[in-house]
């Protein structure tokens, strides 16, 4: 256990990694208004009779002030193999799924020069200075109800369908912050690793992060934030950067290993697990300090004294 709780200081560090209300105001309401337009019954992309949800950082709480997008998932009313419609009629191709959900957005006037996509796209982009993302997704065959994961989504650096995951992963996150299982630590825990990649300009998906430390142990979340914190870096920093790559770390779905060419790659990850291994180092040393000047002094090396604040009232 710390010597120096530091539990003011963290209140404080946390309040300051949320996104701010401006972004959230603005997240919601574009949702809405592009919910509204693709969903139109009486639009142009009725005939896939389109229904959407949000997945992502935004939806899943683990946003920090760093966020710039909302990702949207439009499920069509389609069904792969075969991207058939309603009855089993006509097929549709990646291209003309992809024309009919941005058919909406390019009739409006408040969008029409904002959306992007292209051949090799992932995803229909919209930039109204925060990023949109709409991935539009179809049903997997033997099942036309919308709850129901995995959909089946097209990813173009392979050219193939493939299955997808959206709320089944927020919900193992949920269940794995529970207080129960990691007294609600989980999803701040994710926060920080997101916070310290966005403070020394790493690159590193979300997702991946997220992953990562869903496979780390239950105990390593348990405690107040300077124990569990020290404990998670800990935990990632114990096993070097190719032991961690020869493992597999599969999503929480089970549908991938994160650690392989396309999705972590090698040169990323090895710069990453190098930052929590010199995290870990100074963290595992704010807990041992004796005094809380020390204390704060290596948590704010780690989290940065913009954040983590020298004294509190």
């Amino acid at each position: 256990m710390a010597v120096q709780s530091l539990s003011r200081h963290f209140a404080t560090f946390f309040s300051r990694l949320n996104p701010s209300t401006t972004f959230t105001d603005t997240a919601a309401s574009q949702h809405n208004t592009i919910r509204g337009l693709i969903e139109n019954v009486n639009g142009p992309a009725v005939e896939l009779a389109p229904k959407t949800f949000l997945q992502g950082s935004y939806r899943q709480q683990t946003a920090i002030y760093t966020i710039n997008d909302v990702d949207i998932v439009v499920l069509c009313n389609l069904t792969y193999p075969g991207t058939s419609g309603p009855g089993g009629g006509k097929s549709y191709g990646r291209d003309e799924i992809f024309r009919i959900i941005a058919a909406p957005l390019l009739a409006d006037g408040r969008y029409r020069d904002k959306v992007r996509y292209g051949p090799q796209s992932m995803c229909i982009k919209v930039d109204l200075g925060i990023k949109v993302e709409i991935l539009p997704v179809v049903f997997k065959k033997g099942t036309t109800d919308s709850t129901h994961e995995p959909f089946v989504l097209y990813r173009p650096h392979k050219g193939t369908w493939e299955d997808g995951y959206a709320r089944h992963h927020q919900a193992w996150l949920s269940m794995k912050n529970s207080r129960e299982r990691t007294g609600c630590n989980f999803i701040p825990a994710i926060k920080v690793l997101k916070h310290i990649r966005s403070r020394f300009s790493l690159r590193a998906v979300s997702f991946h992060i997220e992953c990562l430390l869903y496979f780390l142990q239950d105990a390593s979340f348990v405690g107040g934030p300077a124990d569990y914190l020290a404990a998670v870096l800990r935990s990632i920093a114990v096993h070097k950067p190719e032991e961690w790559y020869r493992t597999n770390v599969m999503t929480p779905c089970g549908d991938r290993d994160i650690f392989s060419a396309n999705e972590w790659t090698t040169e990323e990850w090895w710069k990453f697990h190098d930052l929590i291994d010199r995290c870990s180092k100074v963290a595992d040393h704010a807990v041992s300090a004796s005094s809380e000047r020390e204390a704060v002094e290596c948590w704010q090396a780690v989290l940065g004294d913009d954040f983590f604040p020298a004294r509190v009232l």
